[in-house]
C-alpha cells in the first residue's frame, strides 16, 4: 500500500512552478484562474442537481448525472493543477484526467442516443395546435347536434300535421257519406306514412347516436393513453388539457343522452298500471339520498293512479334533486305537497334555496336552458324540458313561484281522471 502511494505522489520531478521560474506574478495567473475554474465547475453540478430534484418529471435524468460527474472531474483537474506547481504528483494528475476522460467518453456515448429521443418530444406548440384540432372537431358537433335538433321539431311538426289530417278525414266521414271509401283510403295513407315517419325518427336517433358517441369514445380513450403513456412527458399546464377534454367530452356524451330521452318521450310507450305517488316520491328521495342537513317533508295525502311508472318517475327525480342541488346552503328544508282541487291533484315541491328571477320562470322549462353558472358536467339543460314534456302528455300543466334568496316552488297538476284512489301517507316527514 505504502509504495502504491508513493508511486502516485512520487516527488522525483520538478514542480511545475520552476516552469514559470517561479515569477510572482506568472504563477498567481495560474492560481486564480484555475481556483475560479475549479468553483465554476463545482458548482454547476450542484445547480443540475437542484433543478432535477425540483422537477421530477425531467425526462433523462440520467443524463444530468454524468454530465455532473464530468463536470466535477473537470473540476479536480484544475484543483491538481494548483497543487503541482510546489509538488510534483504528475501520476496522480494524469490519473484524475484519464479518469475524467473515461466519464466525458461514456457521457458522450450516452448523449447519442438521447437526442433524437429529445427531438421527438412533442413541443407547446403541437399540444396548442393539437387542442385547437379537437376545439374545432367539439363545435363541428355542436352543429350537427343543432341540426339533429332541427330534424327533431321538424319531424314532431309533420307528425302534428299528420295527426290534424287524419282528424279532418275522420270530420269528413261523418259528414260526407259519399266519401266515405275515399277518406277511408286516405286515412290509411295517412297511418302508413305516420308509421314510416315514426320509423325513420326512431332509426335516425340511433344512427345520429352512435355516429356522435363513437367518435367522441375515440377522443375519450385517445386523451387517455395519452395521460397514461405519456404522463412523465406533460407538465402541468398539458395535463390540464388532457383532463378539460376528457370532462368535455363526458359533457357531450351526457348531452346526446339526454337528448335522445328527450325524443323517446310520446313516441315510446310503456305498460301503464298502478302507480302510488306517494311510495314514488319516498323511492325517489332513497335514490338521491339527499344529506342529513336537509329536512324533506311529504304530504299525508297522495292519490294512486294508473299511469307508466317509469315517466312518473322522471317527474319527480328531475324536481326533487334540482331542489336539493340549488339549495345554496348547508341546511335546507324542502316540502313535497298534494292538494285537491275540483278537476285534477295539484302536486307541489318547494324549497328555501336560492331562487329564481321572475324574467326565467318560463325560460327554464325550455330545452337547454341553464341559469346555474357553475361549470356542471353532468347537467344538460333537458331535466324541466322533459319534466314539461311528460306532464303535458298526461294532459296536465307545470308552472313555478319563487323569490330570490327565498327559495322555489314548482306546480304541476295530474287530471282526476287518472285517479284510482287516494292514499293516506305512511310519514308526514322523512
Amino acid at each position: 500500500m505504502y509504495d502504491f502511494l508513493n508511486f502516485f505522489l512520487s516527488t522525483n520531478f520538478i514542480p511545475h512552478g520552476h516552469c514559470y521560474l517561479w515569477q510572482p506574478g506568472l504563477v498567481w495567473l495560474h492560481i486564480l484562474s484555475d481556483c475560479i475554474i475549479s468553483f465554476s465547475y463545482y458548482s454547476i453540478p450542484l445547480m443540475l442537481v437542484y433543478f432535477i430534484r425540483k422537477r421530477e418529471d425531467v425526462p433523462f435524468r440520467n443524463i444530468f448525472v454524468l454530465f455532473s460527474a464530468f463536470i466535477i472531474s473537470c473540476g479536480t483537474t484544475h484543483l491538481l493543477e494548483i497543487l503541482t506547481l510546489w509538488y510534483p504528483y504528475y501520476w496522480l494528475s494524469g490519473t484524475i484526467k484519464a479518469l475524467t476522460a473515461i466519464i466525458s467518453f461514456y457521457t458522450a456515448l450516452t448523449l447519442i442516443p438521447l437526442v433524437p429521443q429529445a427531438l421527438a418530444l412533442p413541443s407547446p406548440a403541437q399540444l396548442e395546435a393539437a387542442n385547437q384540432a379537437l376545439q374545432v372537431e367539439i363545435t363541428e358537433r355542436k352543429l350537427v347536434e343543432n341540426e339533429l335538433r332541427q330534424y327533431k321539431e321538424r319531424l314532431e311538426e309533420l307528425v302534428e300535421q299528420r295527426t290534424a289530417e287524419l282528424a279532418a278525414a275522420n270530420k269528413q266521414l261523418q259528414t260526407e257519406i259519399v266519401q266515405r271509401k275515399k277518406s277511408q283510403e286516405r286515412m290509411a295513407e295517412l297511418l302508413q306514412e305516420l308509421k314510416h315517419t315514426n320509423q325513420e325518427l326512431n332509426d335516425f336517433a340511433y344512427i345520429v347516436s352512435h355516429d356522435l358517441k363513437a367518435p367522441l369514445r375515440g377522443i375519450g380513450l385517445l386523451s387517455e393513453w395519452l395521460m397514461n403513456d405519456y404522463a412523465d412527458k406533460f407538465d402541468n399546464e398539458g395535463k390540464d388539457l388532457i383532463n378539460k377534454i376528457l370532462i368535455r367530452v363526458n359533457k357531450l356524451q351526457n348531452l346526446i343522452d339526454s337528448i335522445l330521452e328527450y325524443s323517446r318521450i310520446g313516441r315510446i310507450r310503456e305498460e301503464k298500471r298502478e302507480v302510488n305517488l306517494h311510495n314514488i316520491v319516498r323511492d325517489v328521495i332513497e335514490i338521491l339520498e339527499p344529506s342529513k342537513d336537509i329536512q324533506i317533508e311529504i304530504s299525508e295525502i297522495f292519490p294512486i293512479i294508473y299511469c307508466e311508472k317509469t315517466k312518473i318517475e322522471q317527474v319527480f327525480q328531475n324536481l326533487l334533486s334540482n331542489a336539493i342541488k340549488f339549495l345554496g346552503k348547508p341546511q335546507g328544508k324542502i316540502i313535497v305537497g298534494c292538494t285537491e282541487e275540483e278537476d285534477y291533484w295539484k302536486i307541489s315541491i318547494a324549497d328555501n334555496g336560492i331562487g329564481i328571477e321572475e324574467k326565467y320562470f318560463t325560460k327554464i322549462f325550455q330545452i337547454f336552458q341553464k341559469l346555474s353558472p357553475t361549470p356542471d358536467s353532468e347537467s344538460t339543460g333537458i331535466g324541466l324540458s322533459i319534466v314539461k314534456k311528460i306532464v303535458e302528455m298526461y294532459g296536465g300543466s307545470i308552472w313555478l313561484e319563487s323569490q330570490v334568496d327565498q327559495g322555489s316552488t314548482f306546480f304541476f297538476t295530474i287530471k282526476k281522471t287518472l285517479q284510482i284512489q287516494p292514499v293516506q301517507a305512511l310519514s308526514p316527514d322523512i
